[in-house]
């Protein structure tokens, strides 16, 4: 018995025991935590005082052809606030130091912050309205404006769907105004009124930063980017004296050249569609900048690099304290184009001085008015290879004003993406006396002509369009999307279609008496003139109209309307509208892609022209006749319903398949179904509709569909006109130039491209960019000969004799002039001056296309810009001699 009490004594002693050294252990880890280690965790606790910061890596290098720098990377100072708990506390006197500091010292605090004052106004980076209403939005959204305002939709509508909720908060979004989103914002970060309106903005671009960047982890905001050496070290001398205020380096984007080769390099930018996509990539949306159009967007992820990163320690004043690991950047790759800056540079001097001229005097063509020659573009390929050796065009952009945040000053964002089109309109029609071809109209009668307001924006009175193409755009690239006439430098690829067709010889002749007979219609040419008998080669050389539209007759007699296409499209002038191959050039950039003269290109394009010809009609509630009709709005409006849409969507298809198919498809019945539908579900639209009324407006869309357009669909002039560069033809000049240098090699089309090589950061080549044939035409040697005889004429002894005479190289080429538009001299437009060529004539190394936008004929002002670039490129290669081999 004493034994089992003993036995229970030291069981519970040794319990006892057990238990003290267990508290024990616990109260000194709770000693060591909370007392030893306590400040350093609650530190930690603190996601502000622990932190990732990025470290951006150095943008890939773009190069020339000879490995000189068009675009680079350079370390920049930067200032930073990072921020902490103390430093927050005094983040307005301190702010307010550091902005006298970098106003003292002639530096600029970083502003792309698209909220702008004096006046109160949004500036985003696009010059599409649709994309402007969708970014202000989504700004609005992103800094929780649409919260109250969901709040009360909801609490009136319990049952509202999310979609329908969607639509109705973004509704009341856009109305709030730039200037009541200001004051929403000052309240929102505690922003003092007593501030002048400038220190309120200044300090909301430094608070919205750190809310927008919030979203992804707490990181430090720039305040100012690529500041002097001088500037930072004062900052870095006065760091204890600033809290959150760090210096650091960060890699700048710059353009050496400036403006040189904007149109294909591009520019880098902040962020601003595709959210999503640049997410699951790894970017942070609110503050990284990606590569936007050009080679700068095309090749964004070889460029980019990959992202370092530093793990700090933040003290209370948001210093750091300690580095806790480290990621080191990796730069991106270098992308070594196959453009020559020499040609590059040259081309662009030729069209700037050229167009200078022209415009400075319009009067010196016979029939042309060149006072609108601002804008041009020449496209050089090498005719072996399809490498681009130089893009040029003017107007241009200096990408700089985008590398740094900022700098893009509110005028050169106007000029850029949101131009006051009526004041330019305004001295557009006084500088050009143009309201005398509008008898009767007043000024602003004939500006609502040419710019007139943009209806399909519901509620605007103040954006206009600029529908006759007048103003000049710098972003848009004109060798790659600019679709145009290719006026008589397409009557090389008549020839060849003739030729090869067996439908002529080089011997055929055609007696040129300066008209055409269109089947009773006679079409003179004033400015050409009689040029009597001529054979093909003089046909060539002499421009002779009707000696071209004589063979598209031929053409269309032997063998039907889409002959001319077949050989055209072995060129790479268009492409059979059948095919399931999407056409390009295979340029590395975004590229519209025109069409030659074809019947089932025809058919969709007279379409289209027809139905927007029918929309302005019923919109404007008079045909061309005069005549009354019920109006009728078809446009596509963001606040359409679904079913509105869809009813809409329904009538245009009906329209476009009674223009395509005639009288087949024009079901009266299905017509006056739709339109009752529409005036029932769409309150924009007159609901009370009589019978008279609908009999009318579907009388009015007949005549349009079936009369005018559909009719005129298997008139021979189509293919006559487009014999001789006109009518359907529309190519860029990329497809131009490329379609130059298939004939020039021999009939081997090549994939164009502007990529030589990639390359590592070290210069080791990751990847070469070989030649690509595309297609082998199969022309005939002997008939391309005969062409390029007559392209040699041209130059020797034809339309470009004068440019060329003197020198020193062999060249061939072929001049063009096209018209704009079918009523351009009113508008105060006037002809594009064309001109293609290769050089040297017996043995091509270059192919070029010039095209000049109201230059008139293309004999003198598109010539020079070839003349000037075959100066340039031989000179860089070394070749070019004291001796005409022309003569």
């Amino acid at each position: 018995m004493r034994e089992k009490r003993y036995s229970n004594v030291t069981r519970y002693t040794a319990l006892v025991v057990i238990m003290l050294v267990v508290f024990a252990v616990i109260i000194g880890r709770l000693f060591f935590l909370q007392v030893v280690k306590g400040q350093d965790y609650k530190e930690q606790s603190n996601n502000k005082s622990i932190r990732e910061i990025p470290d951006i890596a150095p943008r890939g290098k773009i190069l020339d052809n000879k490995g000189r720098i068009l675009a680079t990377s350079s370390q920049g100072y930067m200032l930073v606030y990072n921020q902490a708990d103390e430093s927050d506390k005094v983040f307005f006197p301190t702010m307010s130091r550091v902005f006298k500091i970098l106003d003292d010292s002639g530096e600029s605090q970083q502003d792309d912050f698209e909220l702008k004052i004096n006046p109160f106004r949004f500036e985003f980076k696009s010059d599409d309205e649709k994309t402007r209403t969708n970014l202000e939005i989504k700004f609005k959204r992103d800094r929780g404006l649409n919260e109250p305002i969901e709040k009360k939709i909801k609490s009136e509508n319990k049952n509202i769907s999310d979609d329908e909720l969607k639509s109705m908060v973004n509704k009341e979004l856009l109305k709030i105004s730039p200037k009541d989103t200001f004051k929403k914002l000052v309240k929102q970060y505690n922003i003092s009124t007593a501030y002048s309106l400038n220190q309120q903005r200044r300090f909301m671009i430094v608070k919205d930063a750190l809310k927008m960047q919030s979203f992804s982890g707490y990181k430090p905001v720039t305040v100012a980017s690529n500041i002097k050496k001088d500037t930072a070290f004062k900052f870095l001398q006065m760091l204890n004296e600033l809290p959150g205020i760090d210096v650091t380096t960060q890699p700048i984007r710059s353009y050496p050249n400036g403006d040189l080769g904007s149109n294909f390099i591009g520019y880098i930018s902040k962020i601003s569609s595709n959210y999503e996509k640049y997410t699951e990539k790894g970017y942070d949306v609110n503050s990284d900048y990606v590569g936007q159009a050009g080679i700068e967007g095309a090749f964004e992820d070889r460029l980019k690099g990959s992202k370092g990163g530093r793990i700090v320690k933040l003290n209370k004043n948001g210093r750091i304290t300690e580095e806790l690991g480290k990621r080191e950047p990796y730069p991106g790759q270098t992308v070594q184009l196959t453009v020559n800056k020499d040609v590059q540079k040259a081309a662009e001097t030729s069209l700037e001085n050229t167009l200078s001229d022209l415009k400075s005097n319009p009067n010196q063509m016979t029939g042309s008015n060149t006072a609108n020659a601002t804008r041009g573009t020449a496209v050089v390929i090498d005719v072996n290879t399809g490498s681009i050796v130089a893009m040029a065009q003017v107007p241009r952009y200096d990408p700089n004003s985008f590398a740094v945040p900022g700098k893009l000053s509110s005028e050169m964002y106007n000029q850029y993406f949101n131009p006051d089109l009526e004041q330019f309109g305004k001295n557009y029609i006084e500088s050009r006396g143009i309201t005398a071809n509008y008898p009767g109209e007043s000024e602003n009668e004939v500006l609502d002509t040419l710019f007139p307001i943009d209806k399909s924006i519901k509620n605007n009175s103040t954006i206009r369009k600029d529908v006759y193409d007048i103003y000049p755009k710098p972003f848009y690239n004109y060798a790659t999307q600019s679709l145009v006439p290719p006026g008589s430098t397409f009557k090389p690829m008549t020839a060849i279609a003739a030729l090869e067709s067996g439908t002529i010889t080089p011997a055929f002749t055609v007696n040129d008496q300066g008209f055409f007979d269109q089947g009773g219609k006679i079409v003179q040419f004033k400015t050409d003139g009689p040029q009597g008998v001529v054979n093909l080669i003089t046909a060539i050389q002499k421009s002779s109209n009707p000696y071209f539209m004589t063979v598209g007759k031929k053409l269309r007699d032997a063998f039907g309307d889409d002959i001319l296409a077949k050989y055209a499209w072995k060129f790479g002038l268009g492409a059979n509208p059948k095919s399931s191959v999407k056409p390009a050039t295979g340029i590395e950039i975004p590229e519209k892609y025109g069409q030659v003269y074809n019947t089932a290109s025809n058919r969709n394009v007279y379409a289209d022209t027809y139905l927007w010809k029918t929309m302005s009609i019923l919109k404007n509630g008079q045909d061309d006749f005069g005549h009354k009709v019920v109006t009728v709005d078809l446009y596509d409006r963001n606040d359409d319903s679904n079913q509105t849409t869809a009813t809409k969507n329904n009538i245009k298809t009906l329209i476009r398949n009674s223009i395509k198919d005639g009288t087949s498809s024009f079901d009266r019945s299905e017509y006056k179904k739709l339109f009752s539908e529409l005036a029932v579900e769409d309150p924009d639209n007159k609901k009370d509709v009589s019978d008279s009324q609908m009999d009318n407006l579907i009388n009015v869309i007949y005549s349009i569909t079936i009369s005018d357009a559909h009719a005129q669909l298997k008139v021979p002039a189509n293919i006559e006109n487009a014999a001789i560069g006109q009518g359907l033809n529309q190519f860029t000049p990329l497809q131009i130039a490329n379609y130059v240098a298939t004939l020039a090699n021999g009939g081997t089309r090549y994939k164009l491209h502007l990529v030589k090589q990639y390359l590592d950061p070290n210069g080791k080549v990751i990847e070469k960019v070989n030649p690509e044939v595309i297609q082998k035409t199969g022309i005939s040697q002997d008939n391309l000969q005969a062409v390029k005889a007559g392209m040699s004429a041209v130059n020797e002894r034809g339309t470009a004799a004068k440019v060329f005479a003197g020198f020193p190289i062999g060249t061939a080429g072929k001049t063009g002039t096209a018209q704009s538009l079918g009523n351009q001299e009113q508008v105060g437009r006037t002809d594009y001056a064309e001109y293609i060529g290769f050089a040297p004539s017996d043995k091509p190394q270059i192919a070029v296309a010039v095209v000049l936008f109201d230059g008139g004929q293309g004999g003198k002002g598109a010539a020079t810009v070839a003349r000037d670039i075959y100066s340039a490129y031989f000179t860089s290669n070394g070749t070019l001699t004291g001796q005409n081999s022309n003569k």
